[in-house]
């Protein structure tokens, strides 16, 4: 039997990808984006297995009324993917306040505004999957991604709690780590900050570590990620590529030396 997909941020990216791979298996797709404009093509792919909608995920209306269309037209949803936002470049002391607000506005309300909408058709049918793009920069952080790395930490952390919130309803969560990606993150997506000189060593380091890194192949990614939703037992987190795998185990077996090292001064406060 066909899935329904609900996928946010679909024009570019992880989301345009999920949308044309999916549209290749049969499954059906709502397709999502703030600009309707930006996504009509995905009906050339197919007129009956997908339907497109306005949405900016800080808009309750908008988020109201795609839902709603979902079920008018497909009955169900099976599958949420969380997949918009973007990207904050700069050094702590650099972003401005509306900076920072819309950061958190768009990657943690803005999910959470997807994910009130749609928990009670979920909880409805007694089944379904929250797809929630976080990235490996919500498990460690590192300069100029200070504020972008704290909105993934963000939504990490209440998709843990909603996890397990949610276990008992027969719906399942899991938290997706992308690498980086040939995607527009570095590119018209990101927003960044007007840098100030007394960082120019660190934005030197950071530009160096970038030229060396291996820029994955988004389409690789999104069909990593399909054949792990497709799984029996899907996990909570999924790292994806190598990379964030490497990432990801470097900074928690950091962590926990670091725990071992102050154990027992920490006790001390017991």
């Amino acid at each position: 039997m066909s899935k329904v997909w609900f996928i946010t941020g679909t024009s570019t990216g992880l989301g345009r990808q999920f949308v044309e791979q999916l549209l290749q298996t049969g499954d059906k797709v709502v397709a999502t984006a703030r600009k309707i404009d930006a996504i009509s093509d995905f009906k050339q792919i197919s007129q009956e297995n997908v339907h497109i909608a306005t949405l900016d995920v800080t808009n309750k209306d908008q988020i109201k009324s795609a839902v709603q269309e979902t079920i008018d037209v497909f009955g169900k949803i099976d599958i949420v993917v969380n997949n918009a936002g973007y990207g904050l470049f700069g050094m702590l002391e650099e972003y401005t306040d509306e900076q920072i607000r819309r950061q958190f506005d768009v990657n943690v309300f803005g999910m959470l505004n997807v994910i009130r909408e749609t928990l009670p058709v979920l909880k409805k049918q007694g089944s379904g999957h929250y797809i929630n793009i976080s990235s490996f920069f919500g498990t460690w952080s590192m300069p100029p991604y200070s504020i972008y790395s704290a909105s993934k930490f963000a939504v990490e952390g209440f998709s843990q709690s909603l996890a397990a919130e949610l276990a008992g309803f027969g719906i399942k969560t899991t938290i997706v780590e992308p690498s980086v990606y040939g995607t527009d993150f570095f590119g018209h997506s990101m927003d960044q900050t007007e840098k100030k000189p007394e960082y120019a060593p660190l934005y030197e380091a950071y530009e160096k570590g970038v030229s060396n890194l291996n820029i994955g192949d988004p389409a690789k990614a999104v069909k990593t990620i399909i054949s792990m939703v497709n799984s029996d037992n899907p996990p909570q987190h999924f790292p994806v590529g190598s990379f964030a795998v490497h990432t990801i185990r470097d900074a928690f077996s950091k962590r926990i030396d670091e725990i071992n090292t102050w154990e027992k001064l920490s006790s001390q406060a017991d």
